[in-house]
This record gives structure tokens, C-alpha cells and sequence, in this order.
């Protein structure tokens, strides 16, 4: 019994001081640069003659492509979940399909903003392979946690 509590307790103490550096980091960087004194800079659109946008960039820019990858989602969602009640899709099939669907807009979502904000594509192929290496180890994460 006594180092069951002993654990408890070495516990409690390792969360408390986690705690306090983790506000201690907060303070520090609220306390380290003016923030009153910031003012972000204007983005390429709202300068006169900014970067001309490219293909992919005009695309995205147009509320009915927003509206139609929309519809197609929602379509998806309720196609598979007809599915999954029909019992022509099993569980893991769906969960799977979602997390392939976030990973994918994870990766190309890092590749547009990069290419958006001025890296060239190698750079934002870097930055996409990034995010793909932390995907994979999050996924291998998961699967020693849960075995």
C-alpha cells in the first residue's frame, strides 16, 4: 500500500510542476515581446498590382467551387453512411475513409498555403512530405498505445 501512494503522489507532483512551466513559458512569452506594439503587414491581395495568382489559386478563390466541394462532401458522408447502416460498409471501412479524407486535406492544405504565401513548390513539397512523416507517426503512435 505505501508505494501505491507513493506513485500517486510522484505523480501529482510531476503534473504540478509540468503545470507551473507550462505557465511559466506562457508569462514568459506574453512578457517578452510588445504585443501592443504589433501591426501585421498587408497581405499580396491588398496591395495595388500585388503577386498574380496562379491556376489552383483562382479556383479556390470562387465561392462555387467552395459550394460545389461542399455538396460532393455531404453527398460522400451521406453515401457512406447509407452504407454503414445497409451493412454493405463496416465500421473501421468508414473510419478509415475519414481519416484518409482529413489526411489528405491536412497534406494538400500545407502544400497550397506554402505555394500561397510565396515558397516555391519544392519548399511546399517539403513542407507536404513534413506533415505526411507526422501523419505516419502519429498513426504508429497510436497503434503502440493501443496494442
Amino acid at each position: 500500500m505505501q508505494t501505491r501512494t507513493m506513485v500517486n503522489t510522484a505523480y501529482l507532483a510531476s503534473t504540478v510542476v509540468t503545470a507551473l512551466l507550462g505557465v511559466g513559458v506562457v508569462i514568459l512569452a506574453l512578457r517578452s515581446r510588445p504585443w501592443h506594439h504589433y501591426a501585421p503587414r498587408v497581405s499580396y491581395g491588398e496591395l495595388a498590382g500585388g503577386r498574380p495568382r496562379g491556376g489552383v489559386a483562382q479556383i479556390a478563390g470562387r465561392t462555387s467551387t467552395w459550394t460545389a466541394l461542399y455538396v460532393v462532401l455531404v453527398l460522400g458522408f451521406l453515401a457512406g453512411a447509407t452504407g454503414y447502416a445497409s451493412g454493405a460498409i463496416t465500421g473501421p471501412a468508414v473510419i478509415g475513409a475519414v481519416v484518409a479524407l482529413v489526411a489528405s486535406f491536412l497534406v494538400a492544405g500545407v502544400y497550397f498555403a506554402l505555394r500561397e504565401h510565396g515558397r516555391p513548390s519544392a519548399q511546399a513539397a517539403a513542407g507536404s512530405a513534413v506533415a505526411t512523416g507526422m501523419l505516419f507517426v502519429l498513426a504508429i503512435t497510436v497503434v503502440l498505445v493501443t496494442s
